[in-house]
């Protein structure tokens, strides 16, 4: 019986094979197109990056239309009156009804609103740019993820196959077995629930495979072949921290990099909405075609050359108002370069620990799969010789399943997080060798960095102390005997000679340090409600307030306008028991911002800019005493002195 279902085993095996070579043929016949060159054809053709192709063509057109005002208009001006005579003309002083104009404009002056305009225009082309290549790389990196599914899924897919062909043979047999009645029917019932779950799984399998082809076809415009080519473009690494990547990042983000050039923009429209307090100055000349050569209606008709100057008095207040909401203009641009700020770091800091993260995790995964292949290869071997059951087959080829998922998932993973940390730095095109044509190159300007308020402060990627872990463990007996069901663990005539545990936790510093950190975490991000549950219900605060009156204190400062800084040095913690206390020096500032204008210019505003101010800032020395309340340390009490 063994012999015989070895026998199939190798059948299948073989089976297998062939059919994996009969498929590797047939996909070497079909030319294998580079990822390079399917990313430039989706940067090319995809609809949304067409628009922003298309923004960015037409903003160039836009400053060419404008440069227009400097050169001179002519234009033909057909006129037909019929106008009162009062006084009976004569001779050539007649007024002819038609008549006939080439009318030749010039600007002289216009208090400089043309050329600020076309500098603002300018900016906005460059906007548009970067708008452009932000939508390359975002549509660049959903292809990417769909192109890893798909390579994911192909792969899971087959995974399911070989996994449900395997629990269908098992089940042959173990059914076999039952109808001979050499094995239980429990034993059947248990083979059909594991089979029912590797049909499952090769249907969830194979429409995740559907899924993903569809949202390839999307991005790339038809189906992708059936043969693509492995991803390389991570071959390059990252760099060596998340501050270097967010550096990089804050450099070359396309979507930082707009917002920099719309404050560039905002700044040229102040200056043109600050133009119309200046004179226009034009050069006139009009040619009256009407002109006989006979002299007639000369009177009428002569030739004129003028210099018109225009200086506007009043209009309304609607000129000062015009500059004022340019500046509002300039401040929600500036307000728009630092939410790109905060959202690049979040971006590119998630993604980079993710590597970090994932390649650990492929080690582990990787030793998983290793160990349960050799389980698998044991207990097969250890069945031919009947100390193995079909059930324990099923057991070993359902983990190892598994364990083929599971790293198999993780090595895509790793790849999509260097494509995300990738296009975060606005380098997701270059890594892959990609680009797309006629598209020109701008070069870095001073402004770019003068603007760039950004800061490279990531947070600290958390790591697991395992030795502190196992250090503070219980021993493993009491572990086992916690996991031990009621009737097991008490018996009256044994004595297990294990003392009770104790009823609260001793105190740890690093837990009240780690509290004491969460709660100034919670000032810094004016978080009020979280802020006041680090305090006990028992809290009595310094007089002369008492709690409800401090509590809508700290409500309504955390409430203001403007940014906290809250700086904790010199922390030192002292346990005792269920209590502890935590002394430092805190350093405290509020900075609020408002706008100023820079220059001694004669107008009311030449250079508007966001000025930070600090509103207030103390430097004390703090007590907090903790006490722990249901299971959780808890200020009781806080003091401060100078």
């Amino acid at each position: 019986m063994n012999s015989k279902f070895k026998y199939k085993l190798m059948v299948l095996t073989a089976s297998c094979g062939v059919g994996m070579l009969v498929n590797s043929v047939a996909y070497a016949t079909e030319p294998l197109l580079p990822l390079k060159d399917m990313v430039e054809k989706v940067v090319t053709l995809n609809p949304e990056v067409q628009a922003r192709y298309h923004k960015f063509l037409e903003s160039g057109f836009e400053q060419e239309v404008r440069r227009g005002e400097y050169l001179p208009k002519a234009d033909l001006v057909s006129t037909y009156r019929k106008q009162e005579e009062l006084v009976k003309t004569t001779g050539n002083a007649f007024i002819p009804r038609m008549n006939n104009e080439l009318v030749l404009r010039q600007m002289i002056f216009d208090g400089f609103a043309t050329s600020n305009e076309v500098k603002r225009l300018g900016h906005a082309n460059r906007v548009r740019y970067y708008e452009l290549q932000s939508a390359m790389q975002n549509t660049t990196l959903e292809f990417m993820r769909a192109y890893i599914d798909t390579l994911r899924y192909r792969e899971l897919s087959q995974y399911a196959k070989d996994n449900y062909v395997v629990h269908k043979q098992l089940f042959d047999r173990i059914q076999e077995r039952v109808n001979a009645g050499v094995a239980r029917k429990v034993d059947l019932e248990q083979a059909t629930g594991r089979l029912a779950l590797a049909e499952a799984n090769l249907l969830t399998e194979t429409t995740n495979l559907h899924d993903v082809t569809a949202r390839m076809q999307r991005l790339y415009g038809e189906l992708p072949p059936n043969t693509l080519e492995a991803p390389t473009f991570f071959n390059g690494g990252v760099e060596p921290t998340s501050a270097d990547a967010l550096k990089v990042a804050y450099t070359h983000n396309p979507d930082l990099l707009s917002t920099i050039e719309d404050i560039q923009a905002k700044k040229n429209e102040i200056k043109t909405s600050e133009s119309r307090y200046m004179p226009r100055l034009d050069l006139q000349a009009r040619k009256n075609l009407g002109t006989s050569s006979d002299g007639q209606f000369s009177a009428s008709a002569a030739d004129v050359l003028e210099l018109k100057l225009n200086f506007n008095l009043f209009n309304g207040f609607s000129d000062q108002n015009s500059i004022k909401q340019t500046v509002q203009k300039l401040n929600g641009a500036e307000d728009m370069r630092d939410k790109a700020c905060v959202d690049t770091r979040q971006i590119v800091v998630i993604a980079y620990n993710d590597i970090a993260q994932l390649k650990e995790q492929y080690i582990y995964r990787s030793q998983h799969k290793t160990s349960i292949e050799n389980a698998r290869e044991a207990y097969h071997k250890q069945f031919d010789i009947g100390q193995r059951t079909l059930l324990d087959l099923l057991d070993t080829e359902n983990e190892y399943f598994q364990a083929k998922r599971s790293m198999t998932n993780t090595e895509y993973d790793l790849q999509t997080a260097f494509a995300r940390t990738y296009a975060g730095q606005g380098a997701l095109l270059n890594k892959i060798g990609a680009a797309r044509g006629a598209l020109p190159e701008f070069s870095r300007e001073q402004y770019m960095d003068s603007e760039n308020v950004c800061h490279a402060i990531a947070p600290v990627q958390m790591t697991v102390d395992k030795a502190a872990l196992l250090a503070d463990a219980k021993p493993f007996e009491n572990v086992r005997l916690s996991l031990a069901k009621p009737s097991e663990l008490v018996k009256p005539s044994v004595n297990l000679g294990v003392s009770p545990e104790p009823k609260g936790q001793a105190c740890s510093v690093p837990d009240v340090t780690t509290r004491v950190r969460e709660w100034a975490t919670a000032w810094r991000q004016k978080d009020a409600d979280n802020y006041l549950r680090f305090y006990a219900d028992k809290f009595s605060p310094e007089p002369p307030l008492n709690k409800e009156q401090w509590t809508q204190q700290r409500r309504a400062r955390l409430s203001t306008n403007g940014k906290i800084g809250l700086k904790l040095n010199n922390l030192e913690v002292v346990c005792d028991g269920d209590k502890a206390n935590a002394k430092f020096n805190q350093d405290y500032s509020l900075t609020t911002y408002k706008i100023q204008k820079i220059g001694n210019t004669s107008c009311e505003v030449c250079n508007m800019k966001r000025i930070p101010t600090t509103a207030f800032s103390d430097q004390v020395n703090k007590e907090l005493q903790f006490e722990r309340v249901n299971n959780q340390w808890q200020i009781v009490r806080e003091l401060t002195a100078p």
